[in-house]
Order: C-alpha cells, then structure tokens, then sequence
C-alpha cells in the first residue's frame, strides 16, 4: 500500500501538467482504495514499480539496485513518514503564520521562511552568506554611540535599525546579555537604516541628534518601544511630530533638537554608516559583531553566550 500511496502522490502531480500520468494516477488510487478496503491490488502497479525503479539504480550501480529491490517496502515506508511528518509540519506552520504572523508560534520571534519581513530584512542573506573576514575589518567601531567599560575585553557592534522588527525583538536578549557579563563588555549601536523598512532613515537621524545631548540610549529606548506607532504615521511631517515629543518627554533641549531634525543635520553620517555596512556584506538587521565574531540576529541569551564565553576562554589563554 506504501508504494501505492507514493505513487498516486507522484503520478497525480505529475498528472496536473502531464497527460499520460493520469491513468497511473488513476491506477495507483485504485490500489490504495483497495488496500484501504482490505482487498489486494489486482493491477500489480506495486510490482512494476518496484522493478522499474530498481533497475534503474541497477544501471548505475548493481549492489545498491538490489538493495532498494530487497528493501523497497521499507524504504517507500520510510519516505511515506517523512512525506506525512513534513505535510504536518508545514500545516502547523502555515497555521501559526496566518494565526499569530509567524510560522513557529505565538511567542517566537525566530526566523519565519513564510514571512515576507524576513526576505525584505535579508535576515536569511546574512545567515546563508555572512560577512567574510576581511569584510569584517572594515566595520568599523570608531565614533560610535558605545556603553560599557572601556577598553573591555569583549567589544561588541550592534548593527541594527530602529524601524525593523527583529532588531526591536532582540533587545530583551541584548539587555540580558549587557547585565550578564557587565563591566566584561564594551557595547556599541551602529546605524544601518534598511530602505524596506519605513522611515529608518528618519529614525536613526532623531537617534543621533538626541546623542547630540547625550541621550541616545534614553532615545533608542523609546523608539524601539514605540516603533509600532512610527511606523504608522502616514506623513514625515506626522513622524517629525512624534520625535519632537520624544525629546521633549526626555527633557532634550527641544530648540536645538527640533533644528537638528528639521534641518536632518545628521543626514551625510547616516548615509555614510549605511554604505559602510553595505560595504562590509552586511545583508540584514540585527547583525552583531564579536571581537570580529559574527553573529546574525541571535534569538537567545545562549547563542550570544556561546561566542563570548569562546572569546574570553581564548583571552585567559
């Protein structure tokens, strides 16, 4: 019945586009409805398979031929499991991302392949093609916004932009990390405003004209816990609004912040970061670098304790 069931998967797609599978197809469902009804297969297409498919390893290759013709039950079992546990798997998926937006849960702030956000983020890019070392050198931590002790032995860049989702989701896990190792790491936030995300550009310029007055961190804060809501602006002049409010809530000297926004003084440094990043085979956000380590959008405390543990093992050496 194995075989069977295989077959009418097979033939019936194949059937779609092709019309001389069809009658397999409609052989191959007769024999499964007779299994099912305990009657025997009277076509032989199990029979026929098994010879045909065996034959054909066997012009390659006859020790593996036999085996799939001794086997050929059990193989076909194997691979009608796996056929079943994958449909299941996949329903489960799509039910998940129709239901809560990601395929692997309510809760769950992983990669989803079924969400659209995780191309337009490129997440996938920067895990299938991270930076190559000599890429890795020219990120440069320089004049960056940077927590942290000083000259720690773990130097880390967030690369990250303020509008995108995953980077937001992480910060629970940066925070848990930064109180983790404390005075062991030195902490730096570098700007990488992605185009598929609205206004990253306009948010990481606010960003740094709250850095003007020391209030970056306080800024990157708010911005992160209200993203939902800047995103949903409709106009630039909407979102310059809710900046400005931002600031004034931080108790910023509004005055200069307010010029510093309207006349996007940041603008050129900005730009300058994102090619930066680009240059560096920097494909999505977050992407954290470790003592030259990378790590793409880790999704828990552990992934990034795995590298600096490794890190400071290396240095006690």
């Amino acid at each position: 019945m194995v075989v069977c069931i295989i077959a009418l998967i097979v033939f019936g797609f194949l059937g779609i586009f092709s019309a001389t599978h069809r009658p397999l197809a409609k052989e191959a469902m007769d024999c499964v409805f007779r299994k099912m009804t305990l009657r025997p297969c009277n076509t032989g297409l199990d029979q026929r398979l098994k010879t045909i498919v065996s034959m054909k390893f066997m012009k390659h290759h006859k020790g593996l031929g036999q085996f799939i013709h001794k086997h050929f039950e059990t193989i076909s079992l194997i691979l009608t499991i796996i056929f079943v546990v994958s449909t299941i798997i996949t329903i489960i998926s799509l039910f998940n991302f129709f239901a809560y937006g990601n395929c692997n849960g309510p809760t769950s702030t992983e990669l989803c392949l079924l969400n659209p956000e995780s191309y337009t983020n490129s997440n996938l890019l920067s895990w299938l093609f991270p930076p190559t070392p000599e890429q890795v050198k020219m990120v440069s931590g320089e004049g960056l916004p940077t927590i942290g002790s000083e000259g720690a032995p773990i130097r880390i860049i967030e690369v990250g932009c303020f509008t995108c989702p995953f980077t937001k989701s992480r910060e629970p896990i940066v925070a848990e990390m930064l109180e983790k190792y404390g005075d062991k790491v030195e902490f730096s936030f570098k700007y990488f405003p992605l185009p598929a995300h609205k206004y990253s550009f306009e948010a990481a310029e606010a960003a740094e004209c709250a850095r003007d007055q020391g209030k970056f961190w306080e800024y990157k804060e708010v911005l992160f816990e209200r993203q939902l809501e800047c995103t949903q602006q409709e106009t630039t002049e909407d979102l310059t609004v809710l900046y400005k409010e931002f600031a004034k809530n931080l108790s910023l000297n509004e005055t200069e912040f307010n010029q510093c926004v309207d006349t996007r003084k940041h603008q050129p440094y900005i730009e300058a970061q994102k090619q930066e990043n680009i240059g560096a085979g920097i494909y999505g956000t977050p992407t954290f670098f470790i003592n030259g380590k990378v790590l793409v959008s880790p999704g828990s405390l552990e992934e990034f304790s795995k590298v600096i543990d490794a890190e400071l093992k290396e240095l006690e050496k």
